[in-house]
């Protein structure tokens, strides 16, 4: 697996907020033996608490755990495998979340699929 596949399994996967977790919410690095995704909980310190879950909701409770973990083993699997994973559920997440972060600065009118 590479570096922008792994970031964009990561990123995608993070609960939604105002973009400001799927900006500065994972650090990524890449060695010659190993790829490394680590959560920033100093930038954005409600990531615990979004996977930990509270007293008052368990919506996003274990993102990380669960669907992160379960999505980047299940894209190394199939790479090892030789087989080619589509990224098409990710990619419509990744678009419908910039073009909603255009619109609100005013930057385009809503996109057509979205009309």
């Amino acid at each position: 697996m590479d570096l922008n596949t792994m970031r964009m399994v990561v990123t995608v996967n993070m609960p939604y907020d105002t973009g400001f977790m799927s900006l500065v919410g994972a650090k990524f690095m890449e060695n010659n033996h190993f790829l490394k995704a680590t959560y920033d909980i100093e930038r954005v310190p409600y990531i615990v608490y979004n996977e930990e879950g509270t007293i008052y909701t368990t919506k996003n409770q274990y993102f990380i755990r669960e669907k992160t973990v379960g999505d980047l083993m299940r894209h190394a699997h199939y790479q090892d495998k030789g087989m080619n994973k589509p990224f098409t559920r990710l990619d419509e997440r990744v678009k419908r979340r910039a073009s909603t972060d255009l619109i609100r600065q005013g930057a385009l009118d809503k996109i057509r699929s979205e009309r």
